[in-house]
Parts: C-alpha cells; sequence; structure tokens
C-alpha cells in the first residue's frame, strides 16, 4: 500500500513539472540590489520572469511618484535541462530616489502574472553613520557666507568626493533664480582622508551675485554618471577567472569583466539670507566690496608740461567682490585751458581663488591750450565695506598742473621786395623786325616753339577741366549717398528711442517695477547710442541732463530704486505717477554745455 501511495507522488511530481502550464513556468521575482539606500544614490530594481518574452515589459509608472526611472535594460537567457527548454526573461531599471522614507514598490505585472511588493527604505546622507557613512561617492556644497547682502558676492563651492573611479560623469549648474551665476576659476583636484577613507576630491566654484533680499535657496545640484559596481551578480566566467586570481589583486581580466552602475546624486541644498541696502545708502550707488581703491598715472611730469607735448592721465579702479561692469563710469573734467580727449573705458573681471576682481581703466589725452596753472579736481567713490560693515570712501586728491611755455608768436606778413625790372634807357637796342618769307619751307625757331607750347597748355587746361568735373560728380555722388544713409540711420535710431519709451510706458501703467527698470535702461542705452546702461544712476542722470537739479525726476528713480530691494509692502510704487514724472524729460531736447570752467563734483551724493 505505501509502494503504490509512492509511485502515484511521484507521478504527479513529474505531471507538474513536465506540463507547459506550470505555475514554475509563470512566476516572476522582483528585488533591488541595495537596501536600505541614501537619498543621493540610485538603486536598481531587478524584474525576472520565465516563460515570457522580451516583448512583455513590465509596466513601471506606478513607481514615478517616489523615484526618478533613469533607463531599463534586458537579457534572456535559454537553458535545456533533461530536454526541457527553459526562458528566464531579466528587466534591470535603475532608480533615484526624490525623497526621504519608506516607500513600498506595488506588486509588478508581466503577463499574467505578478510580483510580491517590495520595502525601500531611503535614508538621509547628513544622518548616515557608521558604514552608512562610508559612501562611495557623494557631492558637498558650502557657501562662504550665509548673509550676503544685495549685489554683494557669495562662493559657492560644490566638492565632489569620490573613493571609486567616476565614469561618464556629468555635473550641472546651479539652476538660480535670484541672482547672476558665474563660474569662475578651474576646476582643482586633490586627495583627502574622511573617516579612514581616501577620496579623490574634485571642486568647482561659482560667483553668485544676489539680486533679490529676504530668505533664498541654492537648490541641489545633480551629478550622473557610472561607477563600478561591487554588488552586482558575477557572471560564471567571471567567477572562473576570479576564483583563479583571488587574493592576487586586479589581474588582466579585471577591466573586462568589470561591471557598472549608472549614478544619480544630488548636492545639498544651501540656504542663505540676502541682506537689504542699508537705509543711509539708499538713494546712491550701491557698491558692495571686500576691498576698493582708485588710483591714477600720468605719462609725464604734471608740474612741467610745455605747450607742444600732450600728456595722458590713466585712472584705475580696482574692487574685490564686484565685476569690471558694475564699476562706476568716471565724468569727464573740462579743464578750460587744457583740451581732453577720453579713449574708450576698459573693464576686465578677474578671480583670485576666493574673490572675483573687478578692474576698470579710463585714460584722458590732455592738450593745453595755454600757459599757467590748472587744478585737476579729486574724485570721491563711496563703497561699502561688506567685512567690516561699514561706509567708507575712496579718494583721489586733487593735483595743479603747471604748464610753461609762451603762446606761438604770430606770423608776420613781411612785403616781399620786387626786383627792379626799369630798364637802363641807355642799354636799349631797337627792335628789328624778322623778315619771314611765305614760300620757305622752314619756319623761325621761335614761331614753332609757340605753336608747341600753345597746344601743350591747351591739352593740359582740358585735362584740369576734365579731372575737375569728375572730381565735383564723385563728390555730388558721395555725399547724396551720405545723405540717404544719414537719414536711414537717424530714422532708425528714433524709431528705436520710440519704441522704447512706449515699453517704459507700458511697464509703468502695468504697475511693475522691475519692468519699468528694465525698460528705463534699455531706452538709456539706445540714448547712449548702443553703450549699455548699468545703473539706475546713469539713467537718472541722463533725464537731469536737459534741466539740471531736476529733483523730480530724482525722487521718483529714487523711489523706483527703493521699491526693487524692498520686500515689505510699506512703499507703494505708483507707476502712473512715475510715469507722468519722467516722461517730460525723456523727451525734453538737451541743453547746449556752457564753456565755463567748473569744478569737477563727486562722483556720487552721500
Amino acid at each position: 500500500m505505501v509502494g503504490i501511495l509512492n509511485l502515484f507522488i511521484v507521478v504527479l511530481l513529474l505531471g507538474a513539472l513536465s506540463g507547459p502550464t506550470s505555475v514554475w513556468a509563470q512566476s516572476v521575482k522582483a528585488y533591488v540590489d541595495r537596501n536600505p539606500v541614501m537619498a543621493d544614490e540610485t538603486l536598481r530594481l531587478v524584474v525576472e520572469a520565465e516563460g515570457v518574452s522580451s516583448s512583455d515589459a513590465p509596466s513601471l509608472q506606478a513607481l514615478e511618484e517616489n523615484f526618478s526611472l533613469l533607463g531599463t535594460s534586458h537579457s534572456q537567457q535559454m537553458s535545456i535541462i533533461n530536454g526541457r527548454t527553459s526562458s528566464v526573461t531579466r528587466w534591470v531599471t535603475t532608480l533615484a530616489p526624490k525623497r526621504i522614507g519608506m516607500f513600498t514598490i506595488p506588486a509588478i505585472q508581466v503577463g499574467n502574472r505578478s510580483s510580491l511588493p517590495l520595502s525601500v527604505t531611503v535614508k538621509d546622507p547628513r544622518q548616515a553613520t557608521g558604514a552608512d557613512a562610508q559612501r562611495d561617492i557623494f557631492l558637498e556644497a558650502e557657501v562662504d557666507s550665509h548673509f550676503p547682502y544685495v549685489q554683494g558676492q557669495v562662493l559657492l563651492t560644490l566638492r565632489l568626493m569620490s573613493a571609486v573611479s567616476l565614469q561618464e560623469g556629468k555635473l550641472d549648474d546651479p539652476d538660480i533664480e535670484w541672482g547672476m551665476l558665474e563660474r569662475v576659476g578651474k576646476d582643482a583636484s586633490f586627495e583627502t582622508v574622511r573617516d579612514g577613507r581616501r577620496y579623490h576630491v574634485t571642486e568647482r566654484r561659482y560667483a553668485i551675485t544676489p539680486q533679490k533680499a529676504g530668505e533664498q535657496i541654492i537648490p541641489p545640484v545633480l551629478l550622473s554618471g557610472a561607477i563600478p559596481d561591487e554588488r552586482s551578480q558575477r557572471l560564471p566566467l567571471e567567477n572562473f577567472f576570479d576564483n583563479r586570481r583571488r587574493g592576487q589583486g586586479n589581474g588582466p581580466f579585471s577591466s573586462m569583466f568589470q561591471t557598472t552602475r549608472q549614478i544619480h546624486i544630488r548636492s545639498p541644498k544651501v540656504s542663505l539670507t540676502v541682506k537689504e541696502v542699508p537705509e543711509e545708502m539708499k538713494g546712491s550707488l550701491w557698491l558692495p566690496a571686500q576691498e576698493f581703491t582708485i588710483k591714477e598715472s600720468w605719462s609725464g611730469d604734471t608740474e612741467h608740461i610745455n605747450m607742444s607735448e600732450p600728456l595722458t592721465r590713466t585712472v584705475v579702479i580696482y574692487a574685490k567682490g564686484l565685476r569690471g561692469e558694475q564699476l562706476p563710469e568716471l565724468p569727464v573734467p573740462d579743464y578750460g585751458t587744457i583740451k581732453t580727449y577720453p579713449d574708450k573705458a576698459q573693464t576686465n573681471t578677474g578671480f583670485d581663488g576666493t574673490w572675483i576682481v573687478g578692474t576698470r581703466e579710463e585714460k584722458y589725452a590732455l592738450v593745453p591750450t595755454k600757459p599757467g596753472s590748472v587744478t585737476v579736481p579729486g574724485i570721491r567713490i563711496p563703497w561699502w565695506n561688506i567685512e567690516a560693515a561699514k561706509w567708507e570712501t575712496a579718494e583721489l586728491p586733487p593735483r595743479i598742473l603747471k604748464v610753461l611755455g609762451d603762446l606761438p608768436p604770430q606770423s608776420a606778413a613781411i612785403p616781399q621786395q620786387q626786383p627792379d625790372r626799369s630798364l637802363d634807357t641807355a642799354n636799349v637796342v631797337e627792335d628789328v623786325p624778322i623778315q619771314v618769307s611765305l614760300d620757305s619751307p622752314r619756319q623761325s625757331p621761335m614761331l614753332v616753339g609757340s605753336n608747341q607750347w600753345f597746344w601743350i597748355a591747351g591739352g593740359l587746361l582740358g585735362i584740369w577741366v576734365l579731372t575737375l568735373v569728375g572730381w565735383w560728380w564723385d563728390r555730388r555722388r558721395r555725399r547724396h549717398s551720405s545723405d540717404v544713409g544719414m537719414s536711414t540711420k537717424v530714422q532708425e535710431t528714433l524709431e528705436s528711442e520710440r519704441k522704447a519709451m512706449q515699453a517704459v510706458k507700458a511697464a509703468c501703467l502695468e504697475q511693475s517695477a522691475p519692468k519699468a527698470r528694465e525698460a528705463l535702461m534699455n531706452w538709456a542705452s539706445i540714448k547712449q547710442q548702443g553703450k549699455p546702461c548699468l545703473s539706475l544712476g546713469t539713467a537718472a542722470r541722463m533725464l537731469t541732463a536737459p534741466v539740471p537739479h531736476n529733483t523730480g525726476v530724482e525722487e521718483a528713480i529714487w523711489n523706483l530704486d527703493r521699491t526693487l530691494y524692498t520686500t515689505t509692502e510699506q512703499h507703494a510704487w505708483d507707476g502712473q505717477r512715475f510715469w507722468e514724472t519722467i516722461q517730460p524729460a525723456m523727451t525734453a531736447k538737451p541743453q547746449k554745455k556752457k564753456s565755463t570752467h567748473e569744478s569737477l563734483p563727486e562722483l556720487y551724493l552721500n
């Protein structure tokens, strides 16, 4: 009886194993290669199914709520055992966690079968301890100041720490909407030891110029690439070679059989508090810097200037923590008895490893017109010391120029003595007319020479007349072309100014202070024939130039600037009133310059 029962059980087992629709042939398995995982790391989800084709790919859309799907690959293996053929299809998907916590990967369906749900724990990298803290690769982010000023400098350092080889690495730039971002310097590479483990470090630096006060965030930066996968399942051939070289270090086949895994890590976010412009600075040019100096040099001796020799003055502004484009332009003084010919200003921005360094160089050629002493007024530029948190002034003292020599003498009209052409009557011989025979074939030598010079002079006169006519015609044609081109250029400039004014008006009626500032600076750039307008102070000087001391326009510009750098609503900005105030100044014609000798005023008011 027992033998019959055992035989019956064996028959059932054989039938189950040989049946084409067995449960094992349709089973689906799902697992991850690491659990738990850090928030800045990736994990791989492996789905295996038997008896299906690669076209029956599983649907993973349900995972996108908590994970980013970075890519899926698939493979298929077939085996024949005792005449029975079986196939296994494997899908491998790289996942990047979107947040921290414990998440469930729901059942994954392949064909008409499903896997069991999985639980995955995502940890915060900053709270990792022990073995979890020994990460293969991660990012760090830090700033030199968490409390910068508006338009000041923030130095952001991104640090890539890697204990393994990174392949096809790509590091995105920070995405910042509240300030200007500029990559400075070159990437620095070195090695360090953290918690007893050696890391290769790559540093990248960015200079950020905040344009908006308040609480700001530097968002995480994404690093993508591939690193060696130490947790992947080994192939049989790899195990064979590995067993033979175990304990011998890396062999010739290590790189051949090495597998990699994709990484998708992010740096930690950084919080900043951008401080507003100090109250005592509002309405003035705002220059926050760590260091600010102004220097001058002369091409010759200022106390011994000859009338016939021009002199060159070079003024250089140096600021640590500001770009060259942020430095102010200097006014061109009127020296009266010395003509001034300014050259185009040169700006430059560099990096000294910690700070961005801006310079502005302006040159003036001075040509004396009269002897005597001339005073070059001093220059004062106020700036804000961000380290000492106080107001300072960069200054050039006045200088006295001494022009030597006398005025060039007037060229006196010296009468030319005419030679005495009176003839001595005693030596006058009466001319005797020359008799010429009409029948003679030869003419008198004097008569022949006179005929030749007559024709030569006539030919030269004709050539000269033709040249004069050609020159006149070419001059007329060039003048006509020049007038047409000049007229077209003037029309285009006027049309650009009109459109720029319409943009200012539209922004004011829209009650948008940022748009009004942008449109006003664009109008000022067009008025300056394409020279960029970098501040509202420049636009204010242009608007007040037709009507000096126009306090209404100056106050309107100051209110606009205060509105842009104030986060509270205590200063309401009236765009309609702003437009009514500046519109007459924008359409006013500039006054003619007076030839008065005035001293150079301070560059900006305190």
